[in-house]
């Protein structure tokens, strides 16, 4: 195993060695070093009182929000985090809350859920941390709470936005929600319809010799569509003492692509081969979901149910053909049903410095797949046979749990979990078969605050990861001639989770995280060789992944009242055993940098906001038993303006990467695969895409 090395811890305590040091400046100092301004300044940082910050809505005064995304966007340190990406509910949960309660929707992300409250409907905003931040969420360290006013007025809000690229083509955005009261309950209603791409790539690809010499090569162009629509529905209210939620969800949405490449032999003038191919896809999204919560015997118990299920139809077809010999094609069509249905118990009761929650889960999960790869000339095609071309399989999972969030004192609070996760997975077809599982789930959560500004953190946790039930059937990417098997003795991977950081805080808006960490994997999934010669999703014994991250929001007031930097630093490095080559080798498919940060002016009294950001990352390797895969890093950058001088309305204009961006990856092919190091050929391509341009207009009524 490679440990984190000194230049990294040391990169990753740099900010908070410049932040305590007196060299930066006397005005830097003086901004960054003094304490938190009392709370009793309207825009000024809340005390923190019992783990808990109060934002009042004149902290947002400067912004003029109009929606509670644009308040929570605001509040300095918190990201908003949708959760993971796993069956079931608990394990799901993301960090924002609305009156104490989690949306009960896994379809929907926060920002839009939120982005459907008026701000004028908002009292406060609560940002929790520590033992506070536990009884509410259990699992979090930091949460915010959206806690909205008794008597919500009806009100609504409109979004227009029209992004065009270089080529000349525009796409159109409406997004457009409404809430009012019927019978003292809230109902929201909600409308968002896009064309979500309309992107040209367009570039070459070649493929060259073991000597690093092109043996053919040509352009290509590769031309992408999609769009969607989506409408969504929220009611809450009381029934005597009974507190009521419930959402509802539909979307449709299409995909299709298409591409061409034209290959040419060295000093040719006509091309001896053309690649084409094109994708097609649909995609419906349902779900319907809400939540009881009242007292029990003095403890507040919640029933949340949920029920999803999402039917996509994909073609997927390729053709590498020689000119003036027959056309043949490969596809790959699928059909495909994921369901969903959850429900979860709980309860909760304070004793003392005590906040114990308790409960249980059921859920049942279920794919219903049909695949078929075939061969022909582009009209007639004959299926070519598969032994997991058509499946089922569900999974029964129990969960039981219970938690403990304890104040220790003013300055230490430990949440400590216990949870108990029971599944049982069937699989259908000529791969048959069922299996149950057994995991525990422990987690231990510290925080200790020494003096005002500063926190540290310590986490350990074991997390069970989500099986793609499409990993249990075959697939394809025609694109890149390969084809994956299905592999029904797949088992969820298990991750021994190790968190130690810090946070500094100071002034209004300043703050600055660090964190190392580190992954134990058991079962890591990866690609691995079949029996009978070809690929499938499988799992590792063993693997580890460590690193760091570090984020700030620095005001810069000093150098010019309404500056500020914001950003984020992510590093991973990681290592597993490869199962060709029996050698070390670092995780398939992860990118182990992320750099983003961006700088904002404000004129609160010109009503105007502006400013620009960076991105650079996406380096990232894919390992084949025959093959490798590297994507170069890539590079984005943006800039945009802001004016809400129109009352009650927003306009924004900005562009991102204004001369386009390039990006690049080369494929490696071996023979007979990576164990013998014999390189076959290589594939490099590049493509470009234009920059684009938007203009956003937002308003509310």
């Amino acid at each position: 195993m490679a440990l984190i090395s000194y230049r990294a811890l040391a990169f990753a305590l740099a900010p908070f060695v410049l932040v305590g040091t007196s060299g930066l400046g006397s005005a830097w100092a003086q901004t960054a070093l003094s304490a938190s301004p009392a709370s009793s300044v309207t825009n000024a940082l809340p005390d923190l009182v019992d783990g808990k910050r109060i934002f009042q809505p004149a902290y947002f005064n400067d912004i003029t929000p109009q929606t509670a995304a644009d308040m929570v966007a605001r509040i300095p340190g918190f990201n908003i985090d949708d959760g993971e990406s796993v069956r079931g509910f608990g394990g799901a949960a993301g960090n924002v809350l609305i009156d104490g309660s989690r949306p009960t929707s896994k379809n929907e992300d926060l920002f839009s859920i939120l982005g459907r409250i008026p701000a004028s409907n908002v009292e406060k905003v609560e940002l929790l941390e520590g033992a506070a931040a536990g009884a509410l969420a259990p699992g979090k360290s930091l949460i915010v709470n959206v806690i909205r006013k008794a008597d919500n007025k009806a009100s609504g809000k409109w979004e227009v936005q029209a992004t065009g690229v270089g080529s000349g083509r525009i796409k159109p955005k409406i997004d457009t929600s409404y809430t009012s009261k019927l019978g003292g309950f809230n109902i929201t209603a909600g409308l968002q319809a896009e064309i979500e791409n309309v992107e040209d790539f367009i570039g070459f690809e070649g493929i060259l010799s073991p000597a690093d010499v092109y043996t053919e090569r040509g352009p290509n162009d590769d031309r992408r569509r999609s769009k969607y629509a989506q409408a969504t529905l929220a009611v809450d209210g009381k029934i005597g003492e009974t507190k009521i939620n419930a959402n509802a969800s539909y979307l449709e949405g299409k995909f299709r692509r298409k591409w061409v490449h034209v290959a040419y032999r060295p000093n040719a003038t006509l091309p001896f081969r053309v690649d084409e191919g094109k994708e097609d896809g649909t995609t419906m999204r349902w779900e319907i979901g809400g939540d009881l919560e009242r007292q029990v015997a003095g403890w507040t118990g919640k029933l949340a149910l949920l029920a999803k299920a999402t039917e996509d139809q994909n073609s997927d077809l390729a053709g590498f053909n020689p000119v003036g010999q027959a056309k043949n094609f490969g596809r790959f069509v699928a059909d495909s049903t994921n369901e969903e249905r959850v429900a979860r118990l709980t309860f909760k009761k304070k004793f003392g410095a005590h906040q114990i929650e308790t409960g249980g889960e059921l859920a049942y999960n279920s794919l219903d797949f049909v695949g078929q790869y075939a061969e022909g000339d582009g009209t007639i095609f004959v299926v070519r046979p598969s032994d997991i071309s058509s499946t089922e399989v569900s999974e029964t999972r129990k969960e039981a749990f219970i938690s403990d969030s304890w104040t220790l004192s003013p300055k230490l609070t430990l949440e400590s979990t216990l949870t108990g996760e029971w599944s049982t997975i069937e699989q259908s077809g000529a791969a048959g078969k069922e299996r149950s599982f057994f995991y525990p789930k422990p987690r231990i959560k510290a925080a200790w605050k020494p003096k005002v500004g500063w926190t540290y953190r310590v986490e350990v946790e074991r997390v069970v990861g989500q099986l793609d039930f499409g990993s249990f059937a075959d697939s394809a990417s025609v694109g890149d001639n390969n084809q994956n098997s299905g592999n029904p003795e797949l088992r969820p991977e298990q991750v021994w989770s190790s968190l130690i950081g810090v946070e500094r805080r100071w002034g209004k808006r300043g703050v600055i995280n660090a964190s190392v960490v580190q992954e134990k994997f058991e079962d890591q999934l990866t690609l691995v060789p079949t029996r009978n010669g070809g690929v499938a999703l499988g799992n590792v014994p063993e693997a580890e992944r460590w690193g760091y991250n570090v984020s700030w929001t620095i005001p810069l007031s000093a150098l010019l009242e309404g500056l500020e930097l914001e950003g984020n630093y992510r590093w991973r490095d990681s290592e597993l055993i490869d199962p060709i080559t029996d050698k070390a080798r670092p995780f398939s498919g992860w990118n182990g940098r992320n750099f983003n940060t961006n700088i904002t002016y404000e004129i609160p009294k010109k009503r105007l906001r502006m400013g620009a950001w960076y991105w650079r990352g996406n380096n990232n390797r894919e390992f084949r038993p025959s093959q490798t895969f590297h994507w170069d890093t890539i590079q984005n950058w943006g800039a945009w303006i802001e004016t809400k001088a129109y009352k009650d309305v927003s306009v924004e204009l900005g562009v991102e990467d204004p001369n386009g961006a390039t990006f690049s990856r080369v494929r490696t092919d071996f023979t007979p695969d990576r164990r013998s190091g014999v390189i076959s050929q290589t594939q490099y391509r590049e493509r470009s895409k234009d920059g684009i341009w938007y203009l956003l207009v937002k308003g509310i009524f």
